[in-house]
């Protein structure tokens, strides 16, 4: 067995115990010594679908805080309605950055060390989400500058909201969690959640009254270390060639019916 301690930011040591198989279940490969596609080929490889009987767990190899069930977000008294807080909360996302793995760690599927992740969270903006998901839907799976760059260019208000939560979630990679290039990180994961509407009331003419609705929303962030990936679908889109060669296809498989 093999105890190591581990600091992650502002929390103290922490005792990990791992055991020295589960570490040398695959051979060590740097992420170096392969390519973007070869890396990213590996791990597409984890959404092939398996049956739950042939699916094998692996043991837990990581450290975390425990989740106190009968705490709730809010600190109200009383009994934990579960209708409340369901979903991803700012709470749940940072939650993430006090889990710690152990060095070195190799990722049984993929055989590659695991990458690390900065999650953060702007909580609490007066923004619509719909409007605040077309900005995050451009820049996921970009890499951090060229997001940036990105975002600074289109003059709307979801992108510099989105611009400055990218800005500090790289902030606190180099600062919080020491890591050592912030800029060959990417964005992983950028989704907005709406969290709270504010009732107001407007009065129009003949003291017709109107309802109106303040939305907040939480901006969630995550960056992973190591390269984007080529195409942001699960599969590469299709150019004109390749539509073409499924043209030629469906016309070369014709065939004459009733024929001899």
């Amino acid at each position: 067995m093999l105890r190591v301690l581990v600091r992650t930011g502002s929390e103290a040591c922490r005792a990990v115990s791992t055991s020295t198989a589960v570490l040398s279940v695959h051979p060590v490969v740097k992420s170096e010594d392969l390519s973007a596609k070869e890396i990213w080929d590996r791990r597409s490889k984890l959404r092939v679908p398996k049956l739950q009987k042939d699916e094998q767990l692996s043991s837990k190899v990581y450290f975390a805080p425990e989740w106190d069930l009968e705490k709730k977000p809010n600190l109200d008294e009383g009994f934990v309605n579960p209708l409340k807080g369901y979903g991803m909360t700012p709470e749940k996302w940072e939650y993430y950055n006090k889990v710690v793995w152990p060095p070195n760690y190799i990722v049984p599927e993929t055989g590659l060390p695991k990458p690390k992740e900065v999650f953060h969270c702007k909580e609490s903006v007066h923004f619509s989400p719909k409007r605040m998901w077309a900005a995050c839907q451009l820049v996921w799976k970009m890499n951090v500058d060229e997001a940036i760059t990105q975002l600074d260019m289109q003059q709307l208000k979801a992108c510099n909201l989105l611009m400055d939560t990218i800005k500090k979630a790289k902030s606190r990679a180099a600062d919080e969690f020491h890591i050592e290039y912030p800029s060959q990180m990417y964005v992983a994961d950028a989704f907005p959640v709406q969290s709270n509407i504010v009732k107001g009331a407007r009065r129009h003419a003949h003291d017709n009254w109107n309802t109106i609705r303040y939305r907040y929303i939480h901006i969630f962030v995550r960056l992973e270390e190591g390269p984007a990936p080529q195409q942001k679908q699960r599969h590469p889109q299709k150019n004109g060639w390749d539509h073409m060669d499924e043209y030629y296809n469906y016309l070369r498989s014709r065939t004459v019916k009733y024929s001899i």
